[in-house]
């Protein structure tokens, strides 16, 4: 029987795939963001935007008017805020000023009344002191005349010896007492009053002494008529300086009362710091008015926001750069949240996606290039590339009822800034694809192939006659198709005139020239 073969090669298995795919971009239905009656548009068909240009603007009459009224208040919150502030600054810089002064005042009464207390007791001691050596001084005194006017005894010799050694001693003191109250003078610690009465005192005691020892020699020497008289008059004198002793202890009674005087004043500074401390509540008070005027203008300010967020809302803009393709709206229009009023597109952002079919799916790879025309470019080629293979396979109902597609994205690479915006969104457009899928694969004519059942199979011819055999088959294009097991490079199989052959047959290999 005569058939035609063909030879088996190894060589690349390539693959070609095409689909019809469409032209999409970035696009966007615009729609305003509340109910109104559109005032103004903007913007035409095909005019180019920026993202936030406005395209149209929405009745605002009472928007408008709440928003002045707002930022007003605003306005007028901030000033009480500062208003508030400069009270509170002030309140708090007259309080510490307060305080100062009546902690100062408090300190220097206190001082005062330490002061007066000192300079009263030591008053107090020095007159004690005065009235003491003027009392003994008398009592000497009458001793001493009595003593001339009787005699001096041994007894009373000795006796008079005794008082000189205490009057020496009372001597001593006194003389320490001076220089200590000169020293304190000299620091500022006492007053000059403080250093007389030292000194007066000092010569209290010195004069004793004197009287005393006169009294011991008189007693040694025995008594003269003049002496006693002299006695006498010292008597009359020392009773003279007891009295006045006993009128300065009177008269401490001014230093008593200075004393209570200053007490009082520590108790009156004491009441005047705390009436300072009480104004704290007054400072605390403004500080509370500055708080209540910094919420108002929170508030406000929170109010006015609001109202600028709601005449925002009747301007209605782009979202972002873009052409506008249609416009659905003119002024007077009413517009809501459901209603488009544009679609705008961005043509510098295009893409391809083409419906594959699920059996061309295998040559498709990501970044592989690709070829694509459209019916409006007649004889013009595109240039893209495969970005993604979309993750399932759809029904496509609308051409084969049971056939399923994959999506496959490509990203269109233009030569040129007028190619890449010849191809609108929406386009038709025809892809095609080349992929070498197995580098040294054995291939076969499709025609080859007899299939029974879910068997394949080639008649190979060898030696004139032919051989039925059962192949494994890879992937399979119109044209060719790969054989993974069954048939050996070189090897031929028969293309035409399978039909009546039988195993082992003997059959003639046509020609050109035979056909």
């Amino acid at each position: 029987m005569p058939v035609s073969v063909f030879a088996a090669v190894e060589g690349p298995l390539e693959l070609e795939w095409s689909a019809v795919g469409y032209v999409e971009s970035q696009s966007a239905t615009v729609s305003a963001s509340s109910i109104g009656r559109i005032d103004q548009v903007l913007v035409e068909e095909g005019d180019n935007v920026r993202a936030g240009q406005v395209l149209a603007c929405l009745t605002a009459t009472a928007e408008r008017s709440a928003t002045e009224a707002q930022q007003a208040a605003a306005q007028g919150a901030t000033i009480q805020i500062r208003s508030a502030l400069a009270l509170e600054r002030e309140a708090a810089s007259a309080q510490s000023a307060r305080e100062r002064r009546a902690a100062a005042e408090l300190a220097a009464a206190r001082m005062r009344a330490q002061q007066a207390r000192v300079a009263l007791a030591r008053m107090r001691k020095a007159y004690d002191a005065a009235l003491q050596a003027a009392q003994s001084e008398y009592e000497v005194a009458v001793m001493t005349a009595q003593d001339l006017e009787t005699g001096g005894r041994p007894e009373e010799i000795e006796q008079a010896k005794a008082e000189i050694t205490a009057a020496e001693a009372a001597l001593s003191l006194a003389d320490s007492d001076l220089r200590r109250a000169e020293e304190l003078f000299a620091s500022g610690a006492v007053a000059q009053r403080d250093v007389d009465i030292a000194r007066e005192t000092r010569a209290r005691a010195a004069a004793v002494l004197r009287a005393r020892r006169k009294a011991l020699e008189l007693l040694q020497q025995g008594a003269r008529p003049q002496q006693i008289q002299a006695a006498r008059a010292r008597v009359r004198s020392a009773e003279a300086r007891v009295k006045a002793a006993e009128a300065d202890l009177d008269s401490l009674a001014a230093e008593e009362q200075r004393v209570r005087e200053a007490d009082a004043a520590v108790s009156a500074a004491t009441a005047a710091y705390a009436e300072a401390l009480a104004g704290r509540q007054r400072l605390a008070a403004a500080r509370a008015d500055v708080n209540s005027a910094t919420a108002r203008s929170r508030q406000a300010s929170a109010l006015a926001r609001q109202a600028l967020t709601q005449l925002a809302e009747r301007l209605v803009r782009a979202p972002f750069d873009g052409t506008v393709g249609r416009r659905y709206v003119d002024p007077g229009d009413m517009a809501t949240p459901q209603t488009p009023l544009f679609s705008i597109v961005d043509s510098q952002k295009t893409w391809i996606v083409a419906e594959v079919d699920e059996q061309d799916l295998a040559p498709v790879a990501v970044d592989q290039r690709v070829t694509i025309t459209a019916p409006a470019y007649a004889g013009r080629e595109f240039q893209g590339r495969v970005t993604q293979i979309g993750g399932e396979a759809v029904p496509q109902t609308e051409v084969r009822t049971g056939a399923r597609i994959v999506r496959v994205r490509i990203h269109l690479v233009p030569r040129t800034s007028v190619e890449k915006r010849m191809l609108k969104p929406g386009m038709e457009v025809h892809v095609r694809g080349r992929a070498t899928i197995h580098p040294r694969a054995i291939l076969i004519p499709s025609d080859a192939i007899v299939s029974s059942g879910s068997r394949q199979a080639v008649w190979v011819v060898h030696r004139n006659h032919v051989e039925k055999r059962t192949i494994v088959t890879g992937f399979a294009a119109p044209e060719r198709t790969e054989v993974l097991s069954g048939v050996n490079p070189g090897e031929l199989v028969v293309v035409s005139g399978k039909e009546g052959l039988s195993q082992h047959r003997a059959v003639r290999i046509l020609t050109g020239r035979d056909e």
